[in-house]
């Protein structure tokens, strides 16, 4: 072999080392970069998990938060639900000793001394005054303090009730006063002139009188209510003849919530305004 041969083989030889190191560092470098773009995508992928673990812990954070938040308005609902249901057992424990209170009430009751003053009153003229301390009420006998069939009271009642007067401008200046007129069931006689005409009228003017002759006596006119039942309250059933003396009575009640401004006489028929000398009527309905 020649040396032109040898040398163009040399050549060869060279051109295929050079070509197959050329293939071999071209794979080289494509698999570096393959490596790169997964590198480069793992990183973006942890970013991205990152934040969203991030993103998720911060939703975490708000709903503890909530949760929290939630917890504490369960646990004043809680304390606000047992101080109510201890409230109500106190009020429950108040309702039931204002009951206990009531119970131990009798209508009408009076102070002491109010009612000390009203026995001895009732004693001093026990034939024509009785005197029912659970009512805080006084009667009188209409026979002793009214001429039959009239409205004029008697002049031997006058020093009785002067007395009264006393007391309700005394000891018992609280109390507001309530006096009521009742008959039997006599039809009134129709005399000409006279300001009433049936039993209901009689009544009513009879307990003005008995009114009239306190307010002269220094008892205040917005103390004192005024009513007439005529004979629709009884004492005792009324007799065949409707003489019944037990039924013609004037009752006097003391009490302290009348809430009274000014006299009135009640349950007087329409009528009743017809004459000009008698005062202004209204209706009530009476217990």
């Amino acid at each position: 072999m020649n040396g032109w041969n040898i040398s163009r083989m040399a050549r060869r030889g060279a051109l295929i080392v050079v070509a197959l190191g050329a293939s071999i560092l071209g794979g080289c470098n494509a698999g570096a970069n393959n490596l790169v773009e997964a590198n480069r995508a793992l990183t973006d992928r942890n970013a991205a998990l990152t934040a969203q673990n991030e993103s998720l812990n911060n939703l975490n954070q708000q709903l503890q938060g909530e949760l929290n938040r939630r917890n504490q308005m369960v646990e004043e609902l809680n304390r606000h639900i047992a101080a109510l249901r201890a409230g109500s057992g106190d009020l429950d424990a108040r309702y039931q000793s204002l009951l206990a209170q009531l119970g131990n009430l009798r209508f009408g009751d009076l102070d002491p001394v109010t009612d000390a003053a009203l026995r001895e009153l009732a004693s001093q003229h026990a034939d024509i005054l009785e005197y029912d301390s659970a009512r805080g009420m006084l009667r009188f006998k209409s026979d002793l303090t009214f001429a039959s069939g009239s409205d004029q009271l008697a002049e031997s009642v006058r020093g009785t009730l002067a007395t009264l007067a006393n007391i309700l401008n005394g000891a018992a200046a609280n109390y507001e006063v309530r006096v009521v007129g009742h008959t039997d069931t006599q039809r009134v006689r129709q005399i000409a002139g006279r300001r009433f005409t049936n039993n209901l009228e009689l009544s009513a003017f009879r307990s003005i009188s008995v009114r009239n002759e306190l307010v002269n006596r220094g008892v205040s006119a917005q103390r004192v209510e005024i009513a007439g039942r005529g004979e629709f309250d009884p004492l005792v059933p009324n007799t065949a003849s409707g003489n019944t003396p037990q039924n013609r009575r004037v009752e006097i009640f003391l009490g302290r919530a009348m809430n009274t401004a000014s006299p009135t006489i009640t349950n007087v028929p329409d009528r009743a305004t017809d004459a000009p000398t008698r005062p202004p009527v209204r209706e009530e309905i009476m217990k």
